[in-house]
C-alpha cells in the first residue's frame, strides 16, 4: 500500500513502540492519529514530533478497555481525517505476577488485562471497518508479543491475553479479507517504561538470553508495522521480532 496522504490511528501511541511507529509513518508520509488513555502531555509531544515530518497529527483520548469509547475515538477519527487505511492495536497493559501465583490474580485483573489487551482490537477493528471500506479497504495490524507464543511474559493473564489477541488477528484475516489484511507483530523484551518495574540485573540477563545478546530494539521492531503496512500480500501472519528470545524461552 502507498502510505502517502494515508491515515493511521495507533492507540498507545503517546509513548515507547506506540509513538516510534508514528514517526515511523508520519516519515512515510501519512497522516497519524495518536490516542492515549492518561498521558495526554506524551500524546501532543508525540503529535508534535510527527508534524515536522509535514503531516497531520491529532490526539484522541480514549480507555481503549471501553467499548463505548472505542466506537467514539473512531468517529472522532472520521471527523478529523475523513479517512482511515491503517489501525495499530498497539495499547497494552500487565500486571507483574509470578506465574504460580495464582491466587494473586483478580477477577478484576484478569478482565483488565483481556479488555484491554485482546478485547479491544476487535471492537476497535468493528468501529474502524466501516470506515475503511469507504476508501477501498485497508490495514489492522495488532501488537502482541512473545509471551504469546509461549508461557512467558510479566503474567499469566498478560501471556493468555496476548495468545487472544494472535488468534483473534487470524480470524479477523479471514473475516475481513480480501480488502482488509490483517497481521500481528510479536515483539520481544523492548527497553521502554514497561522496563521500570525490572532491575537493571533482570534487564541485562533478559538481553543476555537472547541469541542476539542484545534486547528488541525500538525502531528495528517499529520498522516491521512499516513494513506491514507497505507489503500488500501479507495477512492473517505472525511477525516475531525479539532478538533470538523466544527460541531460548
Amino acid at each position: 500500500m502507498e502510505l502517502k496522504n494515508k491515515v493511521a490511528l495507533i492507540t498507545g501511541g503517546g509513548t515507547g513502540l506506540g509513538r516510534e511507529i508514528a514517526l515511523q509513518l508520519a516519515a512515510e508520509g501519512m497522516d497519524v492519529g495518536i490516542n492515549y488513555s492518561r498521558s495526554r502531555q506524551d500524546a501532543e509531544e508525540a503529535a508534535a514530533e510527527v508534524r515536522k515530518h509535514g503531516v497531520k497529527a491529532a490526539t484522541f483520548q480514549a480507555n481503549v478497555g471501553n467499548t463505548a469509547e472505542i466506537r467514539s475515538m473512531l468517529e472522532q477519527v472520521d471527523r478529523t481525517f475523513g479517512r482511515l487505511d491503517l489501525l495499530i492495536n498497539n495499547a497494552g497493559t500487565t500486571h507483574f505476577i509470578p506465574f504460580p501465583d495464582l491466587e494473586a490474580v483478580t477477577e478484576e485483573i484478569w478482565d483488565e488485562l483481556m479488555d484491554v489487551n485482546a478485547r479491544s482490537a476487535f471492537f476497535a477493528a468493528k468501529a474502524a471497518v466501516p470506515i475503511m471500506r469507504r476508501s477501498g479497504g485497508g490495514q489492522i495490524i495488532n501488537t502482541s508479543s512473545i509471551a504469546g507464543l509461549a508461557p512467558a511474559g510479566s503474567s499469566l493473564p498478560y501471556s493468555v491475553s496476548k495468545a487472544a489477541m494472535i488468534h483473534l488477528t487470524r480470524c479477523l484475516s479471514v473475516a475481513l479479507a480480501p480488502d482488509i489484511r490483517v497481521n500481528t507483530v510479536a515483539p520481544g523484551f523492548l527497553h521502554t517504561r514497561w522496563a521500570a518495574n525490572w532491575s537493571e540485573e533482570q534487564i541485562l540477563r533478559n538481553a543476555e538470553r537472547a541469541l542476539l545478546q542484545r534486547h528488541t530494539g525500538i525502531e528495528d521492531a517499529a520498522a516491521v508495522y512499516t513494513m506491514l503496512a507497505k507489503n500488500e500480500s501479507i495477512t492473517g501472519q505472525v511477525i516475531t521480532i525479539d532478538a533470538g528470545l523466544l527460541n531460548r524461552v
